[in-house]
């Protein structure tokens, strides 16, 4: 690149391509490494789930990056803790799989022709030795595993970026532990190939830090929250304005910084009663010139408001008016939308019904019609504009409705599209066999295990589950890791082709009736076990958390009659959940 001026050059680029011949380096300005488990888990998972449901690419975001004048260094301006986390894995999977991927994650050098070894990324000062030791050593994970397990790391406290990597590195470790060879290999394939960043790079750092501020405002988590909050703060009263801060302080330390600029945007779309067209600060100063909300003090006490309903009925929720086990299901309803739905619009009107109408009985029926709703509507292949359009139009609706009972009534009619300019697409909810039809078209589907990533399966098992607890049910959140897993495997051994033939085996094995939860990772060796086997130690029936697996103890042999009674008795279930509870 010329440096006559900040040229400013975005291309998609493959990790191949990220890493070869390239450099990175973290500045000194940066926040330390700070990602967890989950993260590091959710990337190899996310990932394994893009493989499995055959997508052709899996993006992982953006790359905002400053030029340096070599041509092959780069300063990471924004993605420092997604590249720092690939190579890590890189090393990981280089000491577990694989010793020739050593090359990227060091630049391998050639000393007769004199050029030096140089590392893939020069991290932040207080990880350097840790990199140089066991990230850039072939083997070095495993003694760091050996070292940390030992107490031979000193740490300050979990939030040290020195556990950060320790957790890093034990997730992968795991991952790379549970996967056979032929998934390690088409795992490093689709990763090297098929896991693509955008690259943002420029010559500038001024043009840089101004791109970065430009995307975060454009609604990336932290800034655009800063901004309205310095701007809303700025018109009130000095004597009043320590308060709004202090609100706006704690409530950012309830909720996270993170899911307040969420929330942010579930305000803006009840006030707004639209898809945002803009950024979230242009939303909002919109909002403020139309007049449906006031600039300063006003805006404080919307957010505050919001704030404490999704912290108190979504987040952590407590219902008074219910039962024990209402609560407790209410209590693990709100616990899978939020963790295993891959959207979120559903909470504004949430929100909006509570704040309208203040009744927690009512609150307790809304959120489960408006459930079962949201997951018809995603078996329809709802895009992210009409599940928008549906939230708003059910807004409207509370927003018109005397009591809880006039939204109830109305909720599933055919209400029509309220965007303005041609109709949208809606579902006929009065009529049966148009919801019947829908919901089958996906879960009698031969690919159910695949559809929307994976994320579809687990999400109805949790939730047929749930139907099946008993009443002293704690709900998901303390059960940590939670898979699909196969009964019938996908590769047969010997014992299950004496049970199902090879295109018996293609038409079953991702079907709903064939899946189960796992409360740990997959194992892909304990996978192909033969069904007894999988019931005593991979399934442990007896003290599954899950009341849908355990449900396999009924079952002495898994043949194809077997597969045909429980996957009718799924979809049994699931009919009579999200069709006959439509009333409910």
């Amino acid at each position: 690149m010329s440096q006559d001026k900040p040229i400013i050059e975005a291309k998609e680029f493959n990790v191949r391509d990220l890493l070869k011949n390239k450099f990175y380096k973290i500045p000194i300005y940066q926040r330390p490494f700070s990602w967890g488990e989950d993260n590091f888990q959710e990337l190899v998972d996310d990932i394994m789930d893009a493989i499995e449901g055959e997508q052709p690419s899996y993006f992982l975001g953006s790359l905002i990056l400053k030029e340096e004048s070599d041509g092959l260094t780069y300063e990471i301006v924004d993605g420092q803790q997604r590249l720092t986390s690939l190579v890590v894995l890189l090393a990981v999977l280089r000491d577990n799989l694989d010793r020739s991927l050593h090359k990227w994650v060091m630049e391998e050098g050639d000393e007769y022709a004199g050029i030096p070894s140089r590392e893939r990324i020069r991290v932040w000062d207080d990880l350097r030795e840790f990199f140089s030791e066991y990230i850039y050593t072939p083997g070095g994970t495993k003694r760091f595993l050996e070292d940390f397990e030992a107490g031979r790391i000193p740490l300050s406290d979990k939030d040290s970026p020195a556990y950060h990597l320790y957790e890093a590195i034990k997730t992968f470790e795991e991952f790379s532990r549970d996967i056979d060879p032929n998934t390690a290999k088409r795992f490093l394939n689709y990763l090297f190939t098929s896991v693509y960043f955008v690259r943002i790079v420029t010559t500038d750092r001024s043009s840089a830090f101004r791109l970065f501020n430009v995307i975060n405002t454009r609604g990336l988590p932290l800034s655009a929250a800063d901004v309205l909050k310095s701007m809303n703060l700025e018109p009130i009263p000095e004597d009043r304005r320590d308060r709004y801060f202090r609100m706006w302080f704690d409530l950012e330390e309830d909720i996270g910084r993170e899911k307040l600029e969420i929330l942010l945007n579930w305000i803006r779309t009840i006030y707004a009663e639209e898809k945002a067209k803009r950024n979230l600060v242009d939303e909002f100063e919109s909002l403020f010139k139309s007049g449906y909300i006031r600039r300063g003090e006003e805006f404080f006490e919307v957010v505050i408001k919001y704030g404490e309903i999704y912290r108190d009925k979504v987040l952590d929720p407590e219902l008074s008016g219910v039962n024990a086990y209402q609560m407790i299901k209410y209590t693990t309803l709100m616990d899978l939308m939020n963790r295993f739905l891959p959207f979120s619009e559903w909470v504004a009107p949430l929100m909006f019904f509570h704040k309208k109408f203040k009744d927690d009985e009512s609150l307790y029926t809304f959120a489960f019609k408006l459930e079962k709703k949201l997951f018809v509507e995603w078996c329809a292949d709802f895009t992210a504009t009409e599940r928008v359009t549906s939230a708003v139009n059910l807004i409207r609706l509370i927003k018109m409705a005397n009591s809880p009972d006039d939204v109830f009534n109305t909720m599933f009619s055919d209400t029509g599209d309220f965007r303005r300019g041609r109709k949208g697409r809606v579902i006929s909810f009065e009529n049966p066999e148009e919801v019947k039809a829908i919901l089958l078209s996906k879960l009698d589907d031969p690919q159910f295990y695949s559809l929307k990533g994976g994320k579809l399966a687990r999400y109805l098992l949790l939730r047929l589950d749930m139907e099946l607890q008993e009443e002293n049910f704690p709900g998901y959140a303390n059960i940590g890791t939670i898979t699909v897993e196969h009964i019938l495997p996908r590769t047969l051994s010997e014992e299950w082709l004496k049970f199902f033939s090879e295109d018996d085996a293609k038409a079953i094995v991702n079907k709903l009736g064939n899946l189960a939860l796992l409360n740990r990772r997959k194992n892909s060796r304990a996978s192909n076990y033969g069904f007894k086997k999988k019931l005593e130690r991979y399934f442990d029936v007896t003290r599954t958390p899950f009341a849908i697996t355990a449900m396999l103890r009924n079952y002495p042999v898994w043949n194809k009659h077997s597969f045909k009674r429980r996957h009718a008795e799924l979809l049994k279930r699931a009919l009579n959940l999200y069709l006959d509870c439509l009333d409910c």
